[in-house]
């Protein structure tokens, strides 16, 4: 299941009628305009129907969450959990979020959003899903053991600065240099430690790693080149099978879930 999207442009008109003449579906009395619909086309650069059936499966997330209540402390606790992690204060989380053009109301906003979901998963979804043993992983990994093949080595060159935005422009337009310091890398043998194997596992030659924290600077890494991949055994990936099950088995449950929950929605189609 294509992941929902979590931003969504909202379109806006003071007239009634306009309003009414824009809105393209309507589920669980929760509108979707056809303006809504053409930025998820462009954003995702996917058709009019796969756009429209995201913006639907949205909305029934929408109304399935609609009783989950957040408060104020949890959003707090799970704030200064993050701090924490990055190795920031409070204070400074914020002066970073603002640095990324993002207002902290609009930060808690996300926040409370992310916290719904895992109460929603917890309850609703996370008790369907069985607790898998050896021995079905060991089936899930000889099925799926392209998925654990680990490269044997790894050139990259590594891009820091101290802001992740500085890093997000020059990725996208790599002449924008200023306040990036780059130096080339190889990992083989020792070096190249099972968590920096499993971040490169999945990125192309030519491709970037995500933004990474480092504590002192924000890091990515553009691969240049890699060696021949190796299909590591099962003892010495067992956790990244389990991993791989879990999110196999987590995407089949979320998506019956929500299939049962559309046949008996209301769905009312206006512009097809």
């Amino acid at each position: 299941m294509k992941k929902i999207l979590l931003v969504l442009l909202i379109f806006m008109s003071t007239s009634q009628a306009k309003m009414l003449n824009g809105i393209a579906i309507v589920v669980e009395g929760e509108p979707i305009t056809t303006a809504e619909v053409q930025a998820v086309q462009t954003q995702m650069r996917i058709s009019k129907s796969e756009a429209k059936e995201l913006l639907i499966e949205n909305r029934l997330q929408k109304s399935a969450m609609r009783d989950i209540v957040i408060s104020d402390d949890e959003i707090d606790e799970r704030i200064a959990k993050i701090a924490k992690q990055n190795n920031l204060s409070t204070k400074r989380l914020q002066q970073e979020i603002k640095k990324q053009g993002l207002t902290w109301n609009k930060f808690r906003d996300q926040i409370s959003t992310s916290l719904k979901k895992q109460k929603f998963f917890r309850s609703k979804i996370a008790k369907t899903i069985p607790i898998p043993s050896r021995d079905e992983l060991k089936i899930f990994y000889k099925n799926n053991a392209s998925q654990f093949k680990m490269p044997s080595s790894i050139s990259a060159t590594q891009y820091s600065a101290s802001s992740s935005k500085n890093l997000e422009s020059f990725i996208k337009n790599k002449s924008k240099k200023k306040g990036i310091k780059q130096k080339s890398v190889n990992y083989k043998g020792a070096s190249l430690t099972p968590q920096l194997s499993s971040m490169f596992a999945s990125i192309a030659v030519g491709s970037f790693t995500p933004i990474l924290n480092n504590g002192s600077s924000f890091v990515t890494f553009r691969v240049t080149n890699r060696g021949k991949g190796v299909i590591k055994p099962f003892n010495q990936v067992e956790s990244k099978v389990t991993m791989a099950w879990k999110n196999q088995q987590q995407s089949q449950a979320i998506k019956a879930y929500f299939e049962k929950m559309r046949s008996s929605a209301s769905i009312e189609v206006i512009r097809p």
